[in-house]
């Protein structure tokens, strides 16, 4: 590259110092304003003249501008804010521009630093140094004011894309959360589906081999919905399991996770409680149904559930399925003894030790 037209450093280093009010025209027959996109810039110089003249045209062109004297100070400013872009001499006292620029990339996790290489060398050698440290771009010195301003204007088109892509992966994220929530929501009633519970319990049961930790489960199930459906129709008995199902997560603890498994069947799972304890959580979330009092086609009479409740063994029971079949069987009995129940099975081997 040819040598900018140098002017002493003690008139200074620039070849302008009043940057044009408004860039060149767009093409489009209107000029384009000043810094569109304005830019955080650090700049990283030791020379104090040229430091400050530095900072008074990048601010001159519409930018932020921030100081640094060496390598370590700007590598300090950095970590504690975060800079659009980086216009650093190359020779600085302790870390050199192209360090400095080689520790930016290697830890860069968030938005981009668009990285210029200020140096009076301009053998190829040392661009392509720069570059593999990890450089954008190259200004020779002395700095050329319109030079700087081409620079600057690359930088914004570099920073402005990443920042898109940056909102684009943050929209994907998003996205991505909210597809993974809604196919493990049930949609009527809003609490976990059969998929959620499936991953729930498996996370479980293995916590429980693996760490000793205790959960116990119950089937919960709407005690005569067949009739309450025949009576008052399938979209009454949609709402009335969307009534069920917010009285049973009014009544759980913060810990505790509900489910829809099928139907008018709903899971609890009760973290960290042994069966006495899950026995007299579930009997407090069928009393909080009965108190709903969602009415039913008999005269005088409400809606009611009753529920079997089991501790998972992780000896006894060889996998989860074991654990869900007792709570069933445990709920058959709270059925077969007149319903708005709740029973429980303890493992094949006994009352698990408390």
């Amino acid at each position: 590259m040819d040598a900018a037209p140098a002017i002493g450093v003690s008139a200074h280093p620039f070849t302008s110092l009043e940057p044009p009010a408004r860039l060149p025209d767009d093409g489009g027959g209107t000029a384009v304003p000043r810094a569109a996109i304005p830019l955080d810039v650090l700049v990283v110089e030791d020379e104090p003249s040229t430091r400050a003249a530095l900072e008074m045209a990048i601010r001159a062109l519409g930018h932020s501008c921030r100081a640094a004297a060496d390598g370590d100070e700007a590598w300090r400013m950095l970590e504690a804010a975060h800079a659009d872009v980086v216009i650093s001499d190359w020779e600085l006292p302790g870390l050199n521009g192209a360090e400095l620029c080689r520790r930016i990339r290697s830890i860069e996790d968030g938005a981009y630093t668009y990285f210029i290489l200020m140096t009076g060398f301009h053998d190829r050698a040392h661009l392509l140094e720069g570059m593999a440290a990890g450089a954008d771009d190259y200004q020779k010195k002395p700095v050329d004011l319109d030079e700087l301003e081409a620079r600057l204007v690359s930088a914004a088109r570099v920073v402005a894309l990443h920042r898109r892509l940056a909102e684009r992966e943050k929209d994907l994220r998003r996205d991505s959360t909210q597809l993974w929530a809604a196919s493990r929501t049930d949609p009527l009633t809003g609490v976990g589906n059969r998929l959620h519970m499936q991953e729930e319990l498996a996370s479980a049961f293995s916590r429980a081999q693996r760490y000793g930790h205790r959960y116990s489960l119950a089937i919960v199930d709407v005690d005569h919905f067949k009739e309450f459906n025949d009576g008052f129709g399938h979209l009454a008995g949609d709402e009335a399991l969307k009534q069920v199902a917010g009285a049973l997560r009014k009544a759980i603890r913060s810990g505790d996770a509900i489910f829809r498994y099928g139907g008018e069947e709903f899971v609890v799972v009760l973290p960290e409680q042994p069966l006495a304890d899950a026995r007299s959580a579930v009997e407090r979330m069928r009393a909080a149904v009965e108190e709903y009092a969602i009415r039913r086609p008999e005269k005088g009479r409400t809606l009611t559930v009753s529920a079997g409740v089991a501790e998972l063994d992780p000896v006894a029971d060889a996998g989860v399925a074991d654990w869900i079949a007792r709570a069933d069987a445990a709920l058959y009995v709270a059925k077969g003894s007149g319903r708005n129940r709740v029973e429980a099975m303890p493992s094949k081997r006994g009352p698990l030790d408390a």
